[in-house]
């Protein structure tokens, strides 16, 4: 494999291109763990996680030295400069660095320990340095060239796990299905909390614990593993199916049951209100039955709304301009005398999952019900790399209530018990969903919202 042509990754397969894309959006929106695993079976599968991998951490600041071993340096740094990293500058400025794996894992004498420690001072130097941090990246085909048994290299993977918590540092061990056997694979199995498998980032039911590891005796026997994890599969999913049986019961509820109620009870109300029957003071009581009713009626609107909002979410990269503004165009739809000036971003940025219209369009709402005659700032950022974008919406008068203030700092879901805060809520679910984050800022009432997330780089 050394030495293959790098232009095999896109040169012929028009989805090679799709299957990226999916990718970066997975990176840019999930909290990678310390330690995680690609099991791939083709090189241009291969060249396609790492390359984005690589430049997702070149992008973010961090420091990357990538271990080669099977492939060719020059490969490498084909491959690197394909996705558009300048190699040359970065290995200059030494943010970038590619070392033969076998510089860090002696071919003499292999050390789980040291090899360890070696990766310490190479995470400590990063953050000296002023870095954010050390990404690595492993040709584990290393591995074949030493003179021990692959129980020490999964002793060392534990080990590296132990460490981490300690370690700045995001580490992706690379296993090739066509060259590892089959109880090998196994075994690196258990011992990656996330793994990447046909281009997918996953989260690995058969990750084992140090902990775990030294209690039960793990790494286990693939069939062993198979059963064990076949057991927790198979309740994980009676619980699955059971809650999915009470949500829908409870949805049935609110959509049909209790929306019919409270259609009988307005109208039976108005009813009496229009009768005349009652003195001043008994109106008065009437009347806040009838506004309790609107605001309950109210509230089982918003949660159907909920459910149809998230239930409709399709992950998908878009042009964060364009997002922010169909979302814009979906709230002042639904109040007209909504107004929004919009001040863009680059023009060239993507975010990482167009569902940031969404939390737009949910903020506004709630300028929009909150406010009479609201006039709105939206304005669109994004850093020097792309790498995060921020909307702020900003209004002339406060617009976020201070139970809705209160219960956000506190990471409380109080406040679902107001329709109008619920939007709040839905905003808050969408950005976070997609490793973003939802600030409010101002005295109570709050007239700022603050919505920051990832993007990628723009398609080449």
């Amino acid at each position: 494999m050394s030495g293959s042509p790098v232009n095999e990754l896109d040169a012929s397969d028009s989805s090679a291109a799709d299957r990226r894309r999916q990718f970066q959006t997975q990176l840019a929106t999930t909290e990678l763990p310390r330690h995680l695993a690609l099991f791939y079976r083709t090189h241009a599968e291969q060249i396609r996680v790492i390359t984005t991998y690589v430049a997702r951490g070149i992008r973010q600041g961090e420091r990357v030295v990538y271990l080669f071993d099977e492939n060719d340096v020059e490969t490498i740094r084909d491959a690197l400069t394909g996705v558009g990293l300048d190699v040359d500058s970065l290995q200059a400025a030494g943010q970038l660095t590619l070392i033969d794996a076998n510089e860090i894992y002696s071919d003499s004498a292999f050390d789980p320990v040291e090899s360890v420690d070696a990766f310490r001072d190479i995470a400590a130097d990063a953050v000296a340095d002023g870095y954010d941090g050390l990404r690595v990246a492993g040709e584990n085909s290393w591995s074949f060239g030493l003179d021990c048994s692959f129980d020490e290299v999964m002793e060392f993977e534990h080990r590296f796990d132990e460490a981490c918590p300690e370690l700045p540092v995001t580490a992706l061990c690379q296993y090739s299905l066509e060259q590892f056997a089959e109880e090998a694979v196994g075994k690196a199995l258990q011992t990656h909390e996330m793994i990447i498998y046909r281009e997918t980032l996953c989260t690995n039911p058969y990750y084992t614990s140090p902990e775990e590891a030294i209690e039960y005796g793990a790494p286990l026997s693939n069939v062993a593993l198979l059963l064990e994890q076949t057991r927790d599969i198979h309740q994980f999913r009676n619980d699955v199916e059971r809650r999915e049986e009470r949500l829908s019961v409870v949805n049935r509820v609110l959509r049909h049951n209790l929306r019919n109620e409270l259609n009988v009870i307005s109208g039976r109300l108005q009813w009496l209100v229009e009768q005349g029957l009652f003195d001043e003071a008994a109106r008065e009581h009437l009347d806040a039955v009838v506004s309790a009713t609107e605001r309950l009626s109210a509230l089982s609107e918003n949660a159907r709304h909920v459910g149809r909002t998230l239930d409709d979410r399709q992950r998908e990269p878009a042009n964060l301009n364009a997002t922010v503004e169909e979302g814009v165009a979906d709230a002042v739809c639904e109040y007209s005398d909504l107004s929004v000036d919009i001040d863009a971003g680059p023009e060239d940025t993507v975010v990482a999952d167009a569902t940031v219209q969404t939390s737009v369009r949910e903020v506004l709402r709630c300028a929009g019900t909150n406010l009479s005659a609201p006039t709105v700032d939206v304005r669109v950022e994004a850093d020097n790399h792309y790498e995060t974008g921020t909307v702020e919406i900003i209004a002339d008068d406060g617009f976020i209530a201070e139970a809705a203030m209160v219960a956000f700092e506190n990471d409380s879901e109080r406040a679902l018990a107001h329709a109008n805060t619920l939007r709040l809520w839905v905003a808050q679910w969408t950005i976070e969903s997609m490793n973003g984050r939802l600030e409010l800022s101002g005295q109570p009432p709050a007239d700022r919202v603050r919505l920051t997330f990832p993007t990628i780089e723009a398609s080449r």
